[in-house]
């Protein structure tokens, strides 16, 4: 079982100088294995400084947060975080070789193609791919990295109906082991991603306090 906590977080940019702007205001979370949350909020709420946090980009002000009780910004390989440009983080010129490259295991990667259906893609280039389809390449690869924790920076924005279904459909192949995270301006397009692990929470932040949990 794999468990995420945030204690009491607080992070402020710019934190004692004269320009510091606090972002996140003592939040507490707790999320475990098969966990699917949405986070969702007003522009300046607090998201972006929360995503980065959760992916360990950057480390709270005050307060800790911790994958199995050690900070998450010392354990990379165990978190993977799809940007919603995700092209720029694609760093291969072809599928095969990207995923192959991120694979923890190589032998994982069959069955994570099988189970995304990119085995039409494989030997597609990168910069032929749709928005859409790179953001399911980049899922693919967090989960052939066997990510314990994956989080999704705006999944859906740009994306036509057939193309949120078949990310939707990505999404839902994700093993339970993982905890995964959506940070999104639109929930009604995620909302369904909430049925398909062990638990589903919406976590609304404004003014960087998490304002409501709702389950589903």
């Amino acid at each position: 079982m794999v468990e995420l906590r945030l204690r009491e977080v607080s992070f402020s940019h710019a934190a004692g100088t004269p320009w510091e702007n606090k972002a996140l205001d003592r939040v507490d979370l707790h999320l475990a294995s098969g966990d699917r949350v949405l986070i969702v909020g007003p522009n300046g709420s607090g998201k972006s400084s929360l995503t980065s946090i959760l992916a360990g980009l950057v480390v709270p002000t005050h307060g800790s947060c911790l994958l199995d009780g050690t900070p998450v910004a010392d354990q990379p390989d165990r978190v993977a975080l799809v940007i919603q440009n995700t092209r720029l983080q694609l760093m291969r010129p072809t599928v095969a070789e990207e995923l192959s490259d991120l694979a923890s295991d190589p032998g994982r990667v069959p069955s994570v193609v099988r189970r995304l259906h990119l085995a039409p893609l494989l030997t597609r280039r990168i910069d032929e791919l749709s928005g859409g389809q790179q953001r399911r390449v980049g899922l693919a690869g967090a989960m052939a990295r066997h990510a314990d924790l994956i989080i999704m920076d705006e999944p859906m924005a740009g994306l036509d109906r057939q193309a949120r279904g078949q990310l939707l459909e990505a999404l839902a192949s994700v093993p339970h082991e993982s905890i995964v995270v959506v940070v999104t301006h639109d929930l009604d397009a995620c909302r369904p991603i909430l049925d398909h692990g062990r638990r589903g929470r919406i976590l609304r932040i404004d003014s960087g306090r998490v304002k409501e949990t709702t389950s589903s």
